[in-house]
């Protein structure tokens, strides 16, 4: 693969990386953690516009999967874990313009998707903790909290717990299988595999896959043998990523990236043109964005770029190229790198 970098824009601490369609064609979205704005850019000529310029505290962003354009984005989230008043907007176009209506006020909700079971839709949100006296107190472990979600997108939304007890509750990977899609989750007491009811009226399942303290993780068959593996980021904000392989007995460790670097934060798992691969990025130290691929029968890895700090990244599938989106923190930018085949 051949990969070329363009800087899409300065962003004091750029976090959130994220895409939606919009009018036929695929936008990039960029937000920071702080006060700030967020960006979208058009996948094909980089035109930039601007979707808010405030509040910011932004950890996620989805596309809704009905609209045009719309999605759902967390705000109000600030560093070290200042989330008492994070919240879930909504973000849609109005008379060809940007418009950012409330939608859910979840105290410390940190990741979010929307899952698909039997042609059913599901807000499924994840909060880091309940409540906070100050930075280091963890005292109050968070939960999952899920509600059916339909097209009537401003109607009252009620949460349901679906679980709890799940302390620093960071991590989240969508999970697609068919048409339906669920989730695994992690956090101190490892990672979790959240599947939605079978059906309409049913009930979630919540089960613990590996028992653990995790911070983030991604999976995909980077071996090729039918089975998908497990990056993980370990523990809390932790400075190890480990590829585990499934077994009969369980999890078990296949691969540990070498590098020395702190504070690993990027994790994603997936195609990128013609290979399955795992990126990963730490946050301090040498600040690395790495690639892991399968070769002779074993992980390698490549680094990317150094002294970056990605916080977060996503990929957008193409014809002829695919676009990895960098969400730099440490250094204030959102970057794309356009990937093509050798």
């Amino acid at each position: 693969m051949r990969f070329v970098r363009h800087r899409l824009c300065k962003m004091s601490f750029c976090y959130a990386a994220s895409h939606i369609d919009c009018d036929g064609r695929t936008n990039i979205l960029f937000a920071p953690d702080t006060p700030g704005p967020c960006y979208s850019f058009d996948s094909e000529t980089f035109r930039q516009e601007t979707v808010w310029e405030e509040p910011g505290g932004t950890m996620a962003m989805v596309p809704l999967p009905f609209g045009n354009g719309n999605f759902l984005a967390v705000q109000r989230f600030y560093p070290s874990f200042q989330a008492h008043e994070a919240e879930i907007v909504y973000v849609h176009r109005q008379h060809q313009e940007w418009k950012v209506d409330p939608f859910l006020k979840l105290p410390y909700v940190h990741r979010f998707d929307i899952l698909q079971s039997s042609g059913v839709y599901y807000l499924l949100c994840s909060t880091l903790c309940t409540t906070k006296k100050n930075r280091d107190d963890w005292s109050s472990p968070g939960g999952l909290y899920a509600v059916e979600l339909t097209e009537e997108i401003t109607r009252p939304i009620i949460l349901t717990q679906i679980a709890g007890g799940m302390t620093r509750n960071h991590g989240y990977r969508r999970v697609k299988n068919g048409d339906d899609i669920w989730a695994l989750t992690s956090c101190d007491e490892g990672v979790f595999e959240v599947l939605p009811p079978a059906k309409r009226g049913g009930n979630w399942t919540v089960n613990n896959i590996l028992d653990r303290p995790v911070s983030d993780i991604a999976v995909c068959d980077i071996d090729g043998d039918g089975v998908d593996e497990m990056a993980t980021i370990e523990p809390f904000h932790g400075n190890t990523f480990t590829v585990y392989r499934k077994k009969a007995s369980g999890y078990l460790p296949l691969y540990r990236y070498p590098g020395n670097s702190v504070f690993c934060h990027a994790v994603w798992g997936g195609h990128l043109r013609n290979e399955t691969v795992f990126i990963g990025g730490y946050r301090a130290g040498n600040r690395e964005l790495f690639l892991l691929r399968w070769k002779d029968g074993e992980i390698v890895a490549d680094t990317l770029e150094t002294h970056s700090g990605p916080s977060n990244v996503d990929v957008i599938h193409g014809e002829k190229r695919d676009l990895l989106v960098v969400a730099n923190r440490e250094v204030g930018e959102g970057v794309v790198f356009s990937v093509t085949d050798d």
